[in-house]
């Protein structure tokens, strides 16, 4: 009886250490992410808060840089509400990443304390969109937080 159980381990040791589960995942197909976030004109820093950060990494682990509203941003881009050119008064900021990244984290945070405001926003990876959600940040409410990994 010992033989024959020796034999099954020995066989299920073989193929569960196949080379094949060896191989590092695919990157070369994953399109850029577009990240489209628009706040409303009631939207203000005074007594509100927006924050938008995005990162992705290559299979190698380094960071990817970002484009930003048209312009070469950093190896993880975070946008603050303080930074007016972004959010304030119902503007639009426009994040891509690079193609064949191997991991990308979007976070998208906000919360109001004076003025209700909307806030807009749409994730597309190559010509599809796959989120697109449209939030009402109310005074005093919980604030919203969305986190989405690819």
């Amino acid at each position: 009886l010992f033989y024959p159980m020796l034999l099954v381990f020995a066989a299920v040791l073989f193929v569960g250490c196949s080379k094949d589960d060896d191989k590092s995942p695919s990157v070369s197909n994953k399109e850029a992410l577009k990240i489209t976030v628009t706040t409303s004109s009631a939207y203000s820093t005074d007594g509100s808060e927006m924050r938008v950060s995005v990162s992705s990494s290559d299979s190698k682990g380094n960071h990817m840089k970002w484009i930003v509203n048209g312009v070469d941003g950093t190896e993880g881009q975070v946008l603050y509400d303080d930074n007016k050119e972004y959010f304030q008064g119902g503007k639009t900021a426009i994040l891509q990443s690079q193609p064949n990244y191997l991991h990308a984290l979007v976070t998208i945070a906000a919360f109001s304390i004076k003025t209700p405001f909307s806030l807009t926003y749409k994730i597309e990876q190559g010509n599809r969109v796959i989120v697109e959600k449209t939030e009402t940040i109310n005074v005093g409410a919980t604030p919203i937080s969305v986190s989405l990994t690819y």
